[in-house]
């Protein structure tokens, strides 16, 4: 029987204060939605430094982790435990998918040098990427951006937008591309009514509304018109691709999920995993 137990939130950890905030969002989550939390600890050169700087044995990280969990507890009244592997980042992903998780957040720092193979773990992400960028405190999830591209892999953002939106009373604000084709505008219009129908059948609250500017420069105007309306988190899906789906995030979502304005999202494969409905 599959239940919340079975599909914890995982946060990777690495004893810096940006993945102390990603605790901190994953905990606030957590308690709205019953997930559990699981906290990682990949022993690699951040974590033998770390250990050194202290010096420290690994016995050390037990200790340390689990004050951070019971502090966890306290603060959030969540479940939450520990887990320490010997790896490398890229072994997350084989991680998060033995343990089946539902959501992984991720604390991010210098976020416009961010290291490849962080890009790289959140695109290869069995499950939905909750990303938080520098020291950006938690606050309530009162309106999700909703970016309507021309892919029909866009509509696979539903599910977890549903979610979101029902434990946080959300309002889902739909952000369509505007297209010059009329026939690629007319497909684009019933994608979006397609949207539109799951929401209401699942009684969110949305607004739609279409970009004003050119499909280029969609990128440029979702961050804009995410602050204009106050927005606080986005819904990403990463550009399909024809080859090397799984390994690389495009610039363009890049720009968007490393937005300068330091709105978190929430960034998604296209891929029928289904394990977050």
């Amino acid at each position: 029987m599959t239940t919340k137990e079975n599909h914890p939130i995982l946060v990777p950890y690495d004893f810096t204060s940006v993945s102390d905030v990603a605790i901190i969002h994953a905990a606030s989550i957590a308690k709205l939605t019953g997930y559990p939390l699981i906290i990682l600890n990949i022993v690699d050169e951040s974590t033998q430094k770390f250990l050194k700087q202290h010096n420290q044995i690994e016995k050390f990280l037990n200790i340390n982790l689990e004050k951070i969990c019971e502090k966890t507890r306290k603060n959030f009244h969540v479940k939450v435990s520990f887990l320490i592997k010997k790896g490398s980042i890229i072994s997350i992903r084989n991680i998060a998918e033995n343990l089946h998780i539902s959501y992984m957040f991720i604390g991010i720092d210098q976020p416009h040098t961010l290291a490849s193979q962080v890009l790289r773990m959140i695109g290869n992400s069995p499950a939905p990427v909750y990303v938080v960028q520098g020291n950006i405190k938690w606050k309530d999830i009162n309106t999700i951006v909703f970016p309507v591209d021309s892919y029909e892999e866009t509509r696979q953002k539903i599910s977890c937008t549903i979610i979101i939106a029902k434990y946080t009373n959300a309002t889902v604000r739909l952000f369509s591309i505007k297209l010059r084709n009329k026939e690629r505008q007319y497909t684009q219009d019933v994608r979006v009514r397609q949207i539109e129908k799951m929401l209401l059948e699942k009684e969110i609250p949305f607004v739609t509304d279409y970009a004003t500017r050119d499909e280029k420069e969609f990128p440029d105007e979702l961050p804009e018109y995410a602050t204009t309306n106050n927005a606080d988190l986005f819904i990403l899906m990463k550009t399909p691709t024809l080859y090397f789906n799984n390994l690389f995030i495009n610039p363009i979502d890049k720009k968007v999920l490393l937005n300068s304005q330091n709105i978190p999202s929430i960034y998604i494969n296209p891929r029928d995993v289904g394990r977050y409905i």
